[in-house]
């Protein structure tokens, strides 16, 4: 069975774990989030939030599991491109899939800083800091990754995933040898 991975980006608070369960239902996927696996690892630390390397080894397991699921994958996910290009990029070659896609959650900026501010997620995230700190930045610059084909979705309302999954398939294209990991190092 082909490895096909499916990457859901976009700002915090732009949809993407909602568009990401739901589609991975609608794609027999499996899903990966890299919220729930960081608030997991957090579990095992007696105060994860001073650990600001926790996302990173968070991003590390999803990889790693991804690679480790056979058949579709679903990733939600927050890829910075400014920060996050060969973080990607290496993740999408460990996860050896065959064909790619980047779903980009497009919602005006405004209407995703509502929806970040508006959450009450445990501290380890700091929240109300990146809003004050980081969210301008974040607004000015989001922007696809751009590795792989790529499909904006308006995520400001419901989203037919029925309707995406096809949508999907015929936009979706192989990894690059590139991307792709060689057993040569």
């Amino acid at each position: 069975m082909d490895k096909f991975l499916v990457l859901v980006n976009g700002l915090p608070g732009s949809g993407k774990s909602t568009l990401g369960r739901a589609l991975a239902r609608s794609l027999n996927a499996q899903f990966l989030s890299k919220d729930t696996v960081k608030e997991a690892l957090a579990t095992c630390l007696d105060d994860a939030t001073d650990l600001r390397a926790l996302g990173g080894i968070a991003m590390d397991t999803v990889w790693a599991l991804a690679q480790a699921i056979p058949g579709t994958v679903v990733i939600d996910s927050w890829w910075f491109k400014p920060r996050d290009l060969y973080l990607a990029r290496t993740g999408i070659r460990k996860s050896g899939a065959s064909r790619a896609i980047e779903i980009w959650c497009d919602v005006p900026a405004e209407i995703a800083r509502a929806r970040y501010a508006g959450r009450n997620r445990p501290a380890l995230y700091e929240d109300h800091q990146r809003l004050a700190e980081d969210w301008d930045t974040w607004a000015a610059q989001a922007a696809p990754l751009g590795l792989i084909p790529t499909l904006a979705v308006d995520t400001t309302g419901p989203v037919d995933c029925s309707h995406l999954a096809g949508q999907i398939h015929l936009t979706a294209g192989p990894v690059s040898n590139e991307h792709r990991l060689t057993s040569s190092p």
